[in-house]
């Protein structure tokens, strides 16, 4: 039984603006449902680029184990990028 979590990608490419340190910039997202056995939520897939974007419907599994990384203190964290490895055939694996 595997228990890694399922996105499902529910909406087109979205942006929005958020400001940093060194300015303004702009991000992209899709709509997404992040699902495994204890509950189900929705969430924003960051993307690179609205050319990177999901095809609506797309199912991910989230290597969540593979995201793993030394963080301060000795303490593990989980990396900002997510290795998504696709469930439907025909669709490429990316980190979003």
């Amino acid at each position: 039984m595997n228990s890694n979590p399922i996105i499902t990608v529910k909406g087109a490419p979205e942006s929005r603006n958020v400001t940093t340190k060194n300015g303004a910039k702009t991000v992209y997202y899709q709509p997404a449902q992040f699902e495994n056995e204890q509950l189900r939520m929705q969430i924003d897939l960051d993307i690179d680029a609205v050319a990177d974007a999901y095809p609506i419907g797309t199912r991910l599994e989230w290597d969540v184990a593979a995201d793993l990384v030394p963080g301060q203190f000795g303490r593990i964290e989980l990396a900002r990028k997510k290795t998504l490895r696709p469930i439907d055939s025909g669709t490429k694996a990316k980190a979003a």
